[in-house]
């Protein structure tokens, strides 16, 4: 699959936002700086330990990758021992040169942080009411607390929302780079802190993926009560398109990316939300920039704002929770804040033919795509919800064009040629193949979706896909339909024509030599594969405890049971695969729900066969592919009943892209060796023979593993 860049949002990029103070850390712009901790208990309290800190060079100056710059490129900053012995809220303190005050509208506070694990930040806010004249400067006056994890090894701005009823002035601010318990700390560990700013901005200053949400992309529900169940979308005709959110794994944040809703420039749509619960707001958004983030701009009288992202939402009173509008303008109170229901709609006239992300959130009084941060009132905490969809906007025809030689591909209809012509959009489309003489075809090739000449995937969109017909599909009269769903936007179709009298049907691929397991056991001769996946042929290996299999090695070693690969099944109803280092209690299963970026962060891994956990399919079917060579060794391979969830190497870890194939999703699955049975046997009845290791060295001591007995190889479990 082809990705572009990832690239960090800079401020520069937004509007700008009234800043009540900035810590750079580049000279003195603070009065002091020392440890605190909220517990009272606390050796840093009672004086045992003073803490080690300090403003030293910043030796963190790296290029990110995914960034292409430097997120830090700051010559000083702070530094922090985490130290096992402080509490949870143990952190470096920051004395202000101005204070700044806790007011009804919510202000940011922003801070660079990074740290050698992941884990969540908290920043607390030391100050005084201005009235209670007795009241010390040294009193906490908030805590506010990252709602998702910070990453490891990398700078991130974390930000963290703050308010107060007024006449509050904050005078110092504690910033904990690790809020979680200590109890399990063995040692301290290097914190740094960079950059602190306190505005009216909620935007992060650094992104490191596109469309972001304020949760995790794993992030279950903490609340049974309210949860999002469905999307949907209705046009002017009164057609009703919708989106049902899997209901096991129950996440906040879904992504649906791989399905579309439709819709025409100045078509007048209605979107909603299916929802268990009351008392919350929904809102809609549509990335019409096409640049990877919502922009949600509002007027001071809470109305749209020109070249918003926001196209429509239930309720909105900004920093009132009592009084609002919704999207049309009507003012709402009381009861009638109680709302989902979001007003229609315009799609821009203007709006070019294309695919688009679109957001549906239920959150409650926030305009924020990401989803509320405000401490009383999160996303998470309010048990609201967020679902991506892509939004095709089109016109009533398809442009179909061919990009043939040596023959000609036509519409079945009228017999005309496939150049600049329009075919009705969504609708089964019949062409037939006119090759030139001397010449016959294999087969076509269909692509379809917008900028076709462009990157298939922009800003984790897919813009186009392409699927291939044989001939054998064809009919006797070198016809074909291509069913509506390629139907969608620009088509191309590519005809395969090759020399006559050189087209060789191809035989039915047989699949892999398959295994036999009689009462959960291997039986007879077991034929073992490799699996390595992709051009650089990345070697697929069992993934032992890890969460997913890392894809790392391109070298085999067939001594490594780890790498050996069996079937059972055949081409009408499946396969499962296992592996010799983990026998036959265990198959690859993996999620049916794709997570993360079309599918980056759903892992295939070895699971019980008779225990799969709840969501998970452990049957596997296959699709030649000729992405690497012409070779039925090369297949793509999908879950059971979906056939768009692909694996695929994301990021070095075997996951899915269910936006296509392509090179990366290719398997090369060749025949490896047979061993004469694995059977299960106890360690003492091995230790009792002659037991050898896979490179023929006797051994004493067995563990788990196979090994060759009796001229057998047999699992020990």
């Amino acid at each position: 699959m082809k990705l572009k860049n990832i690239f960090a949002l800079a401020c520069a990029a937004l509007p700008m936002f009234a800043t009540a103070q900035t810590i750079t850390f580049e000279e003195k712009d603070y009065k002091s700086v020392g440890v605190y901790d909220t517990w009272e208990e606390s050796p840093f309290r009672t004086g045992e330990l003073k803490g080690n800190y300090a403003v030293i060079d910043n030796h963190l100056k790296y290029v990110d990758e995914q960034l292409a710059i430097s997120p830090n490129p700051s010559d000083k900053i702070l530094a922090i021992q985490r130290s096992r012995f402080g509490s949870n809220t143990f952190g470096v303190r920051i004395d202000l040169n101005e204070t700044f005050e806790l007011t009804p509208q919510t202000k940011y506070i922003h801070v660079k942080v990074y740290r050698p694990y992941s884990g969540r930040v908290m920043v607390v806010g030391l100050g005084k009411r201005t009235e209670r004249l007795e009241q010390s400067p040294e009193t906490e006056q908030f805590w506010a607390m990252s709602t998702m994890n910070v990453g490891a090894d990398k700078w991130q701005d974390v930000v963290l929302p703050v308010k107060g009823n007024g006449g509050i002035e904050i005078y110092s601010i504690v910033v904990v780079p690790d809020c979680e318990s200590p109890h399990d700390y063995t040692e301290d560990a290097m914190c740094y802190v960079d950059d602190i700013k306190v505005n009216d901005n909620p935007v992060s200053e650094l992104i490191y993926g596109y469309y972001q949400t304020s949760m995790g992309p794993d992030q279950l529900y903490t609340r049974n009560d309210r949860h999002l169940d469905g999307i949907k979308l209705t046009g002017a005709d009164g057609s009703v398109q919708s989106v049902t959110a899997p209901t096991s794994p129950k996440t906040v944040y879904v992504s649906s990316v791989n399905s579309q809703f439709h819709a025409r420039p100045g078509e007048t749509v209605t979107a909603a939300v299916a929802f268990n619960g009351n008392w919350m707001h929904a809102y809609a958004y549509i990335d019409f920039g096409n640049d990877g983030k919502f922009n949600a701009l509002v007027n001071d009288d809470l109305s749209i704002a020109q070249g918003s992202d926001l196209v429509s939402f239930s309720f909105y009173g900004g920093s009132s929770n009592d009084t609002g509008v919704n999207s049309a303008g009507k003012t709402l109170t009381g009861g009638g804040r109680n709302t989902l229901v979001m007003p229609a709609f315009k799609i821009p006239e203007n709006t070019p033919y294309g695919v688009y992300r679109m957001r549906y959130k239920v959150d409650w009084n926030s305009v924020d795509p990401a989803g509320s941060l405000d401490q009383s009132n999160s996303i998470l905490g309010n048990g609201g919800g967020i679902m991506d969809i892509m939004l095709n906007v089109h016109g009533d025809y398809c442009n179909v064009n061919d990009a043939n030689r040596n023959g000609e591909v036509l519409s079945a209809v009228d017999g005309e040629r496939l150049v600049k012509y329009n075919a009705p959009f969504g609708k089964d489309f019949k062409i037939r193949m006119n090759p030139e003489n001397g010449f016959e075809y294999s087969g076509i090739i269909v692509k379809c979706g917008y900028n076709l000449q462009g990157d298939s995937i922009v800003h984790d969109n897919v813009q186009w896909k392409k699927v291939f017909f044989e001939r054998q599909e064809f009919d006797e009269n070198d016809e074909i339909v291509i069913p509506a769903e390629y139907m969608c936007g620009d088509v191309e179709i590519e005809g395969l024509f090759i020399e006559k009298g050189t087209y060789v049907e191809p035989e039915k691929p047989k699949r892999y030599e398959t295994a036999k397991i009689v009462n959960g056991e291997f039986v007879g001769a077991i034929p073992w594969h490799t699996i390595q996946i992709g051009r650089q042929g990345y070697v697929l290996k069992n993934n032992g405890d890890a969460e997913y299999i890392a894809l790392n090695d391109t070298e085999l070693d067939l001594s490594d049971t780890s790498q050996l690969w069996c079937f059972t099944g055949n081409e009408e109803d499946g396969y499962y695969i296992y592996n010799m280092q983990t026998g036959s209690a265990k198959v690859l299963a993996a999620p049916v729900a794709m997570k993360g970026t079309t599918g980056d962060s759903s892992f295939p891994v070895m699971k019980e066969k008779e225990n799969l956990p709840d969501g998970y399919v452990a049957v596997w079917r296959f699709m030649d592919s000729s992405d690497i060579a012409k070779d039925v060794a090369y297949a793509y391979m999908y879950e059971d009943g979906y056939i768009s969830n692909k694996v695929n190497n994301r990021n070095n870890k075997l996951a899915f892209w269910n936006g296509g194939q392509d090179a990366g999703s290719t398997l090369q699955i060749r025949y490896a060796t047979t061993t004469t049975g694995v059977k299960n046997v106890t360690v003492d009845e091995a230790v009792s023979t002659g037991v050898y290791d896979l490179q023929g060295r006797k051994v004493n001591v067995v563990t788990s593993g196979v090994y060759i007995i009796d001229g057998q190889a047999v699992y020990v479990r």
